[in-house]
């Protein structure tokens, strides 16, 4: 069960970690997946882990089980996009607004 915790929640710290990474170099929007997958598959490469291990699933070798648990982090990361647009903390879930519009302030 913890890790599924784990690696939920390092699926929403490469989330925002990619919505840093885009807000300051905003030409990266364009590969914004692909750049999710790749920071998501590096997390857990630095750490070391791997919920298979955790759940008890032989895998071939050890670096397959790594980055099998960094495509799926890669994955909830976009899980947890879907659901902070769906509770409206993000624009992210709805393409036809604009990202950086001003608030509208009534005089």
């Amino acid at each position: 069960m913890y890790e599924f915790a784990v690696v939920t929640l390092l699926g929403l710290v490469a989330l925002k970690v990619t919505d840093l990474v885009i807000e300051n170099v905003p030409g990266l929007d364009r590969i914004r997946t692909l750049f999710t997958f790749i920071l998501a598959i590096v997390f857990a490469v630095a750490l070391d882990y791997s919920m298979f291990e955790g759940f008890g699933v032989q895998v071939r070798e050890a670096w397959m089980g790594t980055v099998g648990t960094g495509l799926v982090i890669g994955s909830l990361a976009g899980a947890w996009t879907a659901l902070l647009g769906w509770f409206g903390a993000t624009t992210l879930a709805d393409p036809t607004r604009v990202r950086n519009e001003r608030p509208r302030i009534a005089a």
